[in-house]
């Protein structure tokens, strides 16, 4: 494959500066530091032994010498500096280092680094691209899915941070990653939680955090399904309703519009009902359509109020 003469010439500026800032360095190392060849090396070398400054006298060219161990430059012409970037490699740069700096922990060692290095080429080219141009958002679920999906092929546990939105609460707990459940408006994630001892379903986008841990106690997976809740049977009344679109893989179809449902926080199903009550009844259990026809009547006595 013939290289592209602009990108060698690009090579060639950054290779007259790294050399200058690392006199002695061997032809092998260069190499490496520039996914080369040694031949490549010895080309590029070789063409900025004719390089120089118009005149193009001996006194013009750039003063190179070189073998396997050692390569040195005395007189640079011009070039001892790095090039700079322009306008467009600085953009891509400052759009990756947003990337690093919204994904990096906050407690990495390399984390001010990053800052640092972003600030200042955001400043260096402000005039051209300001800063609040550039707005960066990392595709948060994407990562934890992806850190999800590890910890089951590798047989780990996760630590996570979990949004309660029937408490408004968030709780820390451990948790054995079992399955991943795919819905068309969700993405669940099926586990047996070591806090509650027993299997439960956590919706991903209220898993805030999550890290990989050592599975120090192993959950008899055959036996989880014992360890569920209890369950509700519930009328749906039309096709769209939303209760049916979002837990569409958990019901179970008992008869034309009745389905049954697990459920683990008894709050959860009592809050949907009233939510979907226009399209929603719940049959069984009789406590809880209890509760629910309770909490309505205060709601319309406090209207009436």
């Amino acid at each position: 494959m013939v290289e592209n003469a602009a990108l060698r010439a690009i090579r060639l500026l950054d290779l007259v500066p790294y050399i200058v800032s690392h006199p002695g360095i061997s032809i092998a190392e260069l190499a490496r530091e520039f996914s080369i060849s040694r031949d490549e090396v010895l080309k590029d070398l070789n063409l900025l032994f004719l390089c120089g400054l118009p005149g193009y006298t001996p006194l013009e060219l750039i003063d190179i010498s070189f073998d396997e161990e050692s390569v040195v430059i005395r007189d640079p012409q011009n070039l001892a500096a790095p090039r700079n970037l322009n306008e467009s490699e600085a953009l891509i740069a400052r759009i990756a280092l947003a990337a690093l700096e919204d994904s990096a922990p906050k407690s990495s060692a390399a984390y001010p680094e990053i800052v640092a290095l972003r600030e200042k080429i955001a400043k260096a080219f402000s005039s051209s691209i300001p800063a609040s141009a550039i707005t960066y958002s990392l595709d948060k679920e994407r990562v934890m899915l992806e850190n999800i999906e590890g910890a089951i092929k590798q047989e780990l546990d996760l630590e996570i941070t979990y949004n309660n939105v029937t408490k408004d609460s968030s709780t820390r707990r451990s948790i054995t990653p079992i399955s991943i459940i795919a819905e068309d408006k969700r993405t669940l994630v099926s586990a047996y939680c070591h806090s509650a001892k027993a299997l439960r379903t956590f919706n991903l986008s209220q898993i805030t955090e999550a890290s990989t841990i050592e599975r120090l106690t192993r959950a008899d997976l055959e036996r989880l399904e014992e360890s569920r809740g209890s369950s509700a049977e519930v009328l749906i009344k039309e096709e769209e309703s939303s209760f049916l679109l979002e837990n569409a893989s958990s019901l179970k179809e008992l008869s034309n519009s009745r389905y049954q449902i697990d459920i683990f926080q008894p709050e959860w199903i009592v809050r949907s009902v009233l939510a979907g009550a226009d399209s929603l009844e719940l049959a069984q259990p009789i406590a809880l359509r209890a509760e629910i026809a309770e909490r309505a009547r205060k709601a319309l006595l406090a209207y009436k109020g």
